[in-house]
């Protein structure tokens, strides 16, 4: 298990913005939720990919919130931190905040998903694997915390 909170890095590029060379609303989700299936994939050992294909089971997403504090713009980099809010018995709660590299707050999420039987399309608890890392990740984010 790692030793410090996931992040991930993302450059901002010109096609994300719109005429006023300001990041489109929608792409905000996007880096939170590009760096949500690198965490899983790297520091859980589940990607969703092959958590659907392999495993017959995903995690689809049932509530998003998110909350833009600061403009980003082309050439800006934008660390995006993971952290794991809450599991219960077959539901994930994440946030994330996303920095730009001046160390300026420029957006936050949360989400809300449900491990469901692909097939089924029924929720199910959460894999005792899959448990026990999202369970570790949580006690290092509510250090960090602290």
């Amino acid at each position: 298990m790692p030793t410090r909170l996931f992040s991930h890095e993302h450059r901002v590029h010109f096609g994300d913005s719109d005429a006023a060379r300001i990041v489109y609303t929608p792409r905000f989700l996007e880096y939170a939720m590009e760096a949500l299936e690198i965490f899983m994939a790297d520091i859980i050992g589940f990607d969703w990919y092959h958590m659907n294909v392999a495993h017959g089971f995903g995690t689809p997403f049932v509530k998003v919130e998110m909350e833009m504090l600061a403009p980003l713009r082309p050439g800006d980099r934008v660390c995006v931190h993971v952290f794991v809010d809450k599991v219960g018995n077959s539901s994930l709660h994440f946030s994330t905040r996303g920095l730009r590299h001046d160390g300026e707050l420029c957006f936050s999420t949360r989400f809300v998903c449900v491990v469901a039987d692909q097939d089924a399309g029924k929720s199910i608890p959460i894999p005792a694997p899959m448990r026990a890392r999202l369970d570790a990740y949580r006690s290092l984010c509510l250090e960090y915390a602290s």
